[in-house]
């Protein structure tokens, strides 16, 4: 039941009205038939009763109220009994001069199933106290949305132009669509999808037996798999087996099957759903009675980005909050009663490592790891004398630094330690002790190294502190085993009067290929914003996650090019034309490149997981308390601004619940959750 109020869009008419201390409040119930149509209004007769908005749970709005009015809640001729609905507004005297048409100032509350009712009947008469919910209780098993048997969701029958039965796939709007109007009788008019892509891009990968080759020339690009071609076309990137190349515009349909077991409920789909879609969506019923499907509006980004490794800044670790959407300010108001804040100190965290599994080409299963920490980093430019050594465990070639004597007799004097080495600074000779002997080690050639990364300016202290027995770096350990798989320190040599010096590079194989790497070590400085929780002010404070999901440390760069086959040129010309009217640029190839490509796009990174983390864990996720006196065209789960400097509450917070008086001289209640701001 919608009642078109004009003055519901006119925010400073509502301010207005917020604002106003004096008011004459009113109830308006009106009792709806199955079908909701009006039955009967009911004003005035509602003794007291409360509101409760929930943005956390599908069933968002209850109510409870004490009414004297039908007391006979068993017959279902009633005003109020179980074949009701009832919708529920709440009203001011317009005391303004505006919108003089409307003397009653109505805000629509929503619309109820009636799901108990208690008569009490006293010397005082009869009272009748209602429960009731919103619409989604006819989804969620309460009143109905009960699946009665096995059902398929992501497939259907259907007849094609040749009247063939096909099985086709639907899309994830119409599954939502379907399921809510026919297990949960919701009138298709009354279900709004939004922010649920009909059609999407899809991630494609390379299965082909050879290389493919990527060539651009002149400003245009084409994929080959002629080597030759693409050797003569001078500039071309090659993408091997298993490689995500581009993509292609495809319904968005659920992947996999998808069954609804017998005795699920319509809000067991939809939950789903909201898993599969990534978690960030709603489904509710609004103050009017329809069903809402949409993305959370707390405007964050969540695309994922791709980076290069050699270039990274703390900006890149960023959830995009600049286009903060203020939902309603509650600054300067002069309606707030009470404020109360609970800063949660266990939440912050300053050291984030994630694991996960890699696969290789090969089929072997390599562990992988990102290491982000909120600490300083620490100076580069210092100049460390080290020999390179090929440890015979890893097989990787390392940097070291021996313990200085004057004599070979010095250091044969006493036993050595185990990995450590010696120098005979007299004729140059470094020696490692194998348990039992010295043996001299053959290639011991110093080379001079200056620091350029700081990582390497931390794993060169550790290499330093690590014969003499004195304590390292807290990162020296895991860079000892990783840095030089990622890292040449003998890359860019320069001359200084003391001869030649090396800063460094990154192997080029790993700039190419970052998703090919095991490891990450990246630090948010003291620079930055959150520079507050960093390790040397408040001590480190880790977290660690463990999963098999992630399995790559850095996705993938993906051409973005959608993919046309030119088999059929009817169905290329629509692919085309779909491609310029989003402005997408696309790649013509042949069927037998096109039939040697699959459904790609299944990596899942460690970094994209420790933006999420520095998103999540970088604040007090601070739960604020507000009484106000009621208004009642706010909702949950929207962006709203508040300030008070007495209990450090400032700036926007997500409102999770609601509660609303029904009485007069009542107050509303918010709990609210501060929504994250940039890093």
């Amino acid at each position: 039941m919608k009642v078109n109020y004009p003055y519901l869009s006119d925010s400073n008419f509502l301010d207005t009205i917020d604002t106003m201390h004096y008011l004459e409040q009113y109830v308006k119930i009106t009792a709806l038939d199955w079908d909701e149509r009006p039955i009967k209004d009911i004003q005035g007769i509602i003794n007291n009763g409360s509101i409760s908005i929930d943005g956390k749970s599908a069933v968002r709005r209850t109510i409870s109220l004490n009414s004297s009015f039908g007391s006979n809640v068993t017959d279902v001729n009633n005003i109020f009994s179980i074949n009701r609905k009832i919708n529920v507004e709440i009203g001011f005297k317009n005391n303004t001069n505006k919108y003089v048409d409307y003397p009653i100032i109505w805000f629509p509350q929503g619309v109820f199933i009636v799901i108990s009712a208690n008569v009490s009947h006293s010397l005082g008469g009869v009272t009748v106290n209602l429960q009731a919910r919103d619409k989604m209780s006819l989804l969620n098993g309460d009143c109905g949305g009960v699946i009665p048997a096995s059902t398929r969701l992501d497939t259907y029958e259907t007849v094609d132009s040749e009247g063939n039965w096909v099985v086709e796939k639907p899309c994830i709007d119409q599954i939502i669509r379907e399921v809510v109007n026919h297990f949960g009788e919701e009138q298709l008019s009354r279900i709004i999808i939004s922010d649920v892509d009909k059609r999407i891009k899809t991630v494609m990968k390379w299965i082909g037996n050879t290389p493919i080759y990527l060539i651009t020339e002149g400003g245009n690009n084409w994929y080959t798999t002629d080597f030759s071609r693409a050797v003569a076309a001078g500039s071309y990137t090659q993408y091997d087996y298993n490689a995500d190349v581009g993509y292609i515009y495809s319904d968005f349909t659920y992947v996999g099957e998808f069954i609804a077991d017998a005795g699920n409920t319509v809000c067991n789909v939809l939950d789903k759903i909201v898993s599969y879609l990534g978690g960030n969506y709603e489904y509710f019923y609004d103050v009017y009675g329809n069903f809402i499907f949409q993305e959370v509006k707390n405007y964050m980004n969540i695309s994922h980005q791709t980076v290069e490794i050699d270039k990274i800044k703390n900006s890149d670790y960023l959830v995009d909050m600049s286009r903060g959407r203020i939902a309603y300010d509650f600054s300067n108001k002069n309606i707030i009663t009470s404020y109360s804040n609970s800063p949660q100190y266990n939440n912050v965290k300053n050291d984030f490592i994630v694991w996960g599994i890699r696969e290789t080409s090969e089929g072997l299963t390599l562990p992988i790891r990102y290491h982000m920490a909120i600490d300083t980093k620490p100076k580069t430019g210092n100049i460390y004398k080290v020999f390179f050594y090929i440890d015979p465990d890893d097989g990787l070639e390392k940097a070291k630094i021996p313990i200085k004597y004057g004599s070979y007799a010095a250091i044969t004097a006493t036993p050595g330690k185990a990995g450590v080495f010696y120098e005979d600074t007299s004729t140059g000779n470094i020696y490692i002790w194998n348990g039992s002997e010295y043996e001299q080690v053959s290639d011991s050639e110093f080379v001079r190294i200056m620091t350029n990364d700081w990582r390497s300016e931390l794993y060169l202290q550790g290499v330093a502190a690590e014969p003499l027995g004195i304590a390292s770096n807290y990162y020296y350990t895991e860079l000892a085993a990783e840095w030089p798989k990622l890292y040449n320190l003998k890359a860019d040599s320069h001359t200084d009067s003391e001869g030649t010096y090396y800063t460094g590079a990154f192997y080029q194989d790993v700039l190419d290929n970052p998703s090919g790497i095991d490891y990450f070590l990246d630090f948010i400085d003291s620079e930055a914003a959150i520079s507050k929780f960093s390790i040397k002010n408040i001590g480190r404070r880790t977290i660690v996650e463990n999963s098999n999901d992630f399995n790559c440390v850095f996705e993938p760069t993906i051409p973005n090019f959608v993919i046309i086959n030119t088999a059929n040129p009817e169905e290329a010309a629509e692919k085309r034309a779909e491609c310029e009217a989003r402005g997408q640029a696309y790649i013509q190839v042949d069927g037998n490149i096109f039939d040697s490509l699959a459904v790609g796009g299944n990596f899942n990174s460690c970094y994209w997981e420790i933006k999420n983390l520095l998103y999540t864990k970088t604040g007090y996720n601070e739960t604020i308390q507000i009484q106000a006196l009621p208004i009642y065209h706010i909702e949950p789960n929207i962006r709203v601004k508040a300030f008070d400097s007495n209990s450090d509450i400032y700036g926007d917070y997500m409102i999770n619940s609601i509660s609303l008086p029904l009485g007069i001289d009542g107050q509303m209640s918010i709990s609210a959750i501060r929504a994250n701001e940039k890093i």
